[in-house]
């Protein structure tokens, strides 16, 4: 009955019942029939609704995948899947319970939503069309069935209209608006000088006896790290290179395609007259009698304007414009390739009728050469093949490699150059040895402890490697030599920073016994500045400064006297002078609804927190983790 229900469908009737099937198939599939293992394994339940094991190491991979991104350089190893579960599950667990909040309250989300949602959603559509397999393809990738990603959609979905529920809530009483603008539009005015270390520094000398003394009485400090040396083997489509062989047919086809599409790009300009074919054969007279007004002198472009049947071109003197190769019918493609510019074709017939073409001008495209192509085409093809040889070459060098006693017959056996490391320490080295994975491997317990070789390391789509321990160099006291600079560095900090801190607390002391910072500063030599009406987020000032100032209690009845470190070990003496509280009435309108805004919304992302909270502490709740 199926069969002939199917072998009866014609036409339109047939596409519509397809495209009815499909979409509730593709998004609503009966893959949750079939679920099994961890996809329906309970990791926690939350008011007796549960949450997977399978949703749980989705979140994880996603965690994970999104630490990966944020650091680039980070080796993957690095991070454990097991640290990730706990914080990831409770994340799960306050999902869930607001999700639950929001079915108690009535909120749902419609099945038409998710259909639009998912039907624009790029990763699913194959020229800009919402595609069945695409979709279900992508999902495979991700860990999902239809199923499973369309109750995530929903969970999701209904999550965010919950929080903007609550959201829409947040609001600001005029009082909150004054007090925040109070603050966000205070002005401090204070006067500054500043005590540079750089010429402090310069003036300190350090004796060889103080250098010893601390080398000796600081030995911990200037312990080399321990180093490996690793011998290792690469693996990359450059090394198969020699083991393919290209065809020469392949070579000169490569070659002929690649001047076809120079050769393509080619335009030239072109005008025709065009006559329809007649049956009793008269338009060949009429083409005849063409040719010798051509030959008398006259202009093809008139003509063109009087006979030319091509009726959308022949008022512009059968100017068809400048094409290129395989836009005109093959034979008049022929007939232009005889021409110079300038010249007129005899009679071309096509499909179309009868033509005389007429070459106007020409852009030329500098066709390569083959010597000079050749070369690269050779070695794009090399590395082709090589590419697909790769899988092949790295199971062979995972089996010979595992448990192998040495390198050097892995590298015999598959021609490869076994290579050696510079010493390098935990932190990295030069090179290969700079690549997280090898670190990581390198200090594993298999090769440092045990002498076994590593498994063979991803570093690219396109390159591995498998290292074994060649030498260990245990931590050991660097000499004095070698660390004197750094020495005599620490030494010369530490004496520039205690005379800073001395002569700054005297220059204090003076400020606050009633001298201006301008006297003292002109005194000393020393650079001062005044601030008027600085704003608390005032980009003008080093940032150190205007964080400290904006710290100082406001001044009573005098200023407010203080020091600061740089970071860059200047020493800054601030006196504050007055502090002047922002006005809610002397903002204009935007920014008082920008002021409005952020306090509503700091309120409502305050509530939210809280009331999610609230939910999960009164949620019944078991978890494994």
């Amino acid at each position: 009955m199926l069969q002939d229900f199917r072998d009866n469908l014609k036409g339109s009737a047939k596409i519509v019942l397809v495209a009815i099937i499909i979409v509730p198939f593709a998004l609503f599939g009966v893959d949750a029939i079939f679920l099994s293992g961890s996809s329906v394994e309970e990791a926690a339940s939350v008011n007796g609704e549960t949450i997977t094991e399978l949703r749980l190491q989705q979140s994880v991979a996603l965690q994970k995948q999104q630490i990966l991104n944020r650091y680039e350089d980070l080796d993957p190893s690095m991070i454990n899947d097991e640290q990730l579960r706990g914080p990831v599950m409770q994340q799960l667990i306050r999902q869930k319970a607001v999700e639950l909040a929001a079915r108690e309250q009535g909120m749902a989300i419609d099945d038409k939503m998710i259909y639009r949602l998912l039907l624009e959603v790029p990763d699913f559509q194959v020229e800009g069309k919402f595609d069945a397999q695409r979709y279900e393809f992508v999902l495979r990738q991700m860990g999902y069935t239809p199923n499973s990603y369309n109750k995530l959609l929903r969970s999701d979905m209904l999550n965010s209209q919950f929080m903007q529920g609550v959201s829409n809530t947040g609001f600001s009483t005029e009082r909150e608006n004054q007090l925040l603008a109070s603050i966000t539009e205070q002005t401090r005015d204070f006067y500054y000088l500043t005590i540079p270390r750089a010429p402090v520094l310069d003036a300190i000398s350090i004796t060889d006896e103080e250098v010893q003394s601390f080398y000796e009485g600081n030995k911990d400090q200037f312990m080399a790290d321990e180093q490996l040396v690793v011998e290792y083997l690469e693996l990359r489509p450059d090394d198969l290179v020699q083991e393919v062989v290209v065809e020469e047919s392949v070579v000169n086809d490569v070659i002929e395609v690649r001047i076809n599409a120079v050769r393509a790009k080619q335009s030239r300009q072109v005008a025709q007259i065009l006559l329809e074919k007649q049956d009793d054969g008269s338009h060949l007279d009429k083409i005849s009698d063409i040719q010798k007004q051509l030959e008398a002198g006259e202009e093809f472009a008139v003509l063109a304007e009087q006979h030319s049947e091509d009726y959308s071109t022949a008022e512009q003197g059968g100017d068809l414009g400048f094409v290129q190769r395989g836009d005109l019918p093959e034979p008049l493609s022929v007939a232009l390739d005889s021409l110079s510019v300038g010249e007129i074709s005899g009679p071309v017939e096509t499909e179309l009728g009868v033509h005389l073409v007429k070459l106007l001008a020409e852009k030329k495209a500098e066709l390569p050469s083959r010597d000079d192509i050749e070369p690269g085409i050779r070695r794009e093809l090399q590395r082709q093949l090589a590419l697909e040889l790769l899988p092949e070459r790295i199971e062979e060098l995972k089996d010979l490699s595992y448990n192998a006693s040495s390198l050097e017959s892995v590298a015999d056996r598959l021609d490869l150059t076994l290579q050696i490391t510079e010493p390098f320490s935990r932190n990295g080295g030069d090179g290969i040895a700079g690549k997280p994975q090898v670190i990581t491997a390198a200090f594993s317990e298999p090769v440092l402890e045990k002498g076994l070789t590593s498994e063979v390391l991803d570093l690219a789509d396109d390159h591995v490697v498998v290292l074994s321990l060649r030498e260990r160099i245990p931590s050991r006291l660097k000499p004095l030599t070698e660390v004197r600079p750094r020495i005599e560095q620490i030494l010369k900090k530490e004496r520039a920073d205690r005379q800073l801190m001395e002569r700054a607390e005297t220059l204090v002391a003076r400020v606050k016994g009633g001298e201006s910072i301008e006297e003292v500063a002109k005194h000393e030599s020393l650079q001062w500045q005044v601030n008027l009406n600085t704003k608390r987020f005032s980009g003008k000032l080093n940032e150190e400064i205007r964080q400290w100032v904006f710290s100082l209690a406001e001044p009573a009845d005098s200023a407010v006297v203080s020091d600061l470190a740089l970071a860059n070990g200047d020493h800054v003496i601030v006196s504050l002078t007055r502090v002047t509280e922002g006005d809610l009435d002397k903002l204009s309108a935007e920014q008082k609804q920008v002021l409005s805004t952020t306090v509503a919304l700091t309120a409502a992302s305050r509530d939210y927190q809280a009331y999610e909270t609230l939910l999960v502490e009164q949620a019944d709740i078991a978890s494994k983790y």
